[in-house]
């Protein structure tokens, strides 16, 4: 068992390590004066924030002419929104959103955020309110929406009007409701700079017709990142890696168990630090507080080894998460949802072959031939016959009685016949019959 452990282990470390390597690869050469085209699609995650982030950096090092956001997202997180928003202002290349499909709930910070935002026909934007809608976060959520509209120079009260039920505007919204536009009515208002077909359109408008095209496109590790930063995903790589886990402690040798529980902690870890959320410290602390678990249930004792353990892995968990509150949460699920597992499997699944090695299920009972330990005086002197080899301890059965006997130390063969010829407490000695 040590030895397996100690090979996931090494081939955890190894996994982790190579991801971190390739966190930092650097993007295909371009050539100056280009347009870059960055595909914003989907949910807006952390793994989507490291992609803006690298895609910006790459236009800046070839000195684009123009970044281009294409954006079709139905919403996401808050902070990782706020993220990228930060990205884009901060950009030294001009930046354009160029809004597809939906630019709704986190998608409007970023299409706002962009010097110049166009929309195809059809398309739209809004529906901005936050999830939960707390007083708190709705007043946070609006002061960066208005922030960004007016660093562009875009009405504030028309993307307010999106994430706050309460705002309201006459003649466009009513008090209560949350505020949604299409292409053409953005074109009124001047929240959008303007319509436009297709890519061709877009960059005729923009004045950059003639420039070459580049499109960015996320990394492999990239998307790995947005898939496992996900708000579901990264719960269940978490339950999958605590049920993976916990099987092979149980069930030591399997090894199918604790590999698939440690590959989900691996994708999970790997992830986060792909998207930039976590660092070693936070495989340290997890690790940390395995191994101090460990020793807990290898040698009991008050427990202190135990709820230092648990603090590593909670620790760990909420370091690599992009909020306090979003880690916590992690946690909670993960965890409750482990034991809910585990309860079921043990309850439904008791009888198959695989729980037979978790759970000890036959009884030791006079039925079964066996009897208790205590001392038997009146064997002292009785024959029987040896259903295991003595080397010098093993079983013989006594009229139809199984006992625990020892030989005066020599070896004797499983079905010789012996006799009881000392009888110590518990201990039957017993000695050949020839």
């Amino acid at each position: 068992m040590r030895s397996g452990v100690r090979t996931l282990f090494i081939f955890a470390i190894t996994v982790l390590f190579l991801f971190s390597l390739f966190t930092n690869a650097s993007g295909l050469p371009n050539e100056k004066g280009e347009v870059v085209f960055v595909p914003v699609k989907g949910m807006v995650d952390p793994g989507m924030a490291k992609f803006v982030k690298r895609a910006v950096e790459e236009a800046r090092e070839e000195q684009a002419s123009l970044l281009v956001l294409e954006i079709d997202t139905p919403g996401g997180r808050v902070d990782t929104a706020v993220e990228i928003s930060q990205t884009i202002l901060n950009s030294p290349v001009p930046t354009a959103a160029y809004v597809n499909s939906q630019a709704t709930s986190a998608g409007v910070l970023i299409a706002v955020s962009c010097e110049k935002l166009y929309m195809a026909p059809g398309s739209t934007i809004g529906a901005a309110e936050t999830i939960p809608k707390e007083e708190k976060a709705i007043s946070y959520w609006r002061s960066k929406l208005e922030g960004a509209a007016e660093r562009r120079g875009r009405d504030p009260r028309i993307v307010a009007a999106m994430a706050d039920a309460d705002v309201e505007i006459e003649g466009l919204k009513e008090k209560g409701k949350i505020l949604s536009l299409t292409a053409q009515k953005a074109l009124e208002l001047k929240l959008a700079d303007g319509i436009a077909a297709d890519r061709k359109e877009l960059l005729a408008a923009i004045g950059v017709g003639d420039r070459e095209i580049k499109e960015v496109k996320p990394y492999f590790l990239e998307r790995v990142a947005s898939f496992v930063t996900g708000p579901f995903v990264a719960p269940m790589l978490l339950t999958i890696g605590f049920i993976g886990i916990i099987t092979e402690v149980l069930a030591p040798g399997f090894g199918v168990p604790g590999f698939i529980g440690i590959t989900s902690l691996v994708l999970f870890f790997a992830g986060h630090m792909i998207a930039e959320l976590a660092g070693w410290e936070s495989v340290i602390l997890f690790l940390a507080g395995v191994i101090l678990l460990a020793v807990e249930a290898l040698m009991p004792g008050f427990g202190v080894f135990g709820l230092l353990g648990i603090t590593g892995i909670i620790t760990g968990i909420v370091t690599a998460s992009a909020t306090v509150r979003q880690g916590l949460i992690t946690v909670t699920i993960s965890m409750v949802s482990s034991m809910v597992i585990l309860a079921f499997l043990v309850r439904r699944l008791a009888r198959s072959p695989f729980f037979d090695r978790l759970v000890l299920f036959s009884r030791l009972d006079k039925s079964s031939g066996y009897s208790a330990t205590e001392e038997k005086p009146e064997l002292l002197g009785r024959t029987g016959v040896t259903l295991t080899p003595l080397r010098p301890a093993g079983i013989a059965d006594f009229g139809g009685t199984k006992h625990d006997v020892v030989s005066d130390g020599e070896f004797i063969e499983s079905g010789q016949r012996v006799r009881v010829v000392k009888v110590e407490g518990a201990r039957i000695v017993v000695e050949r019959v020839d």
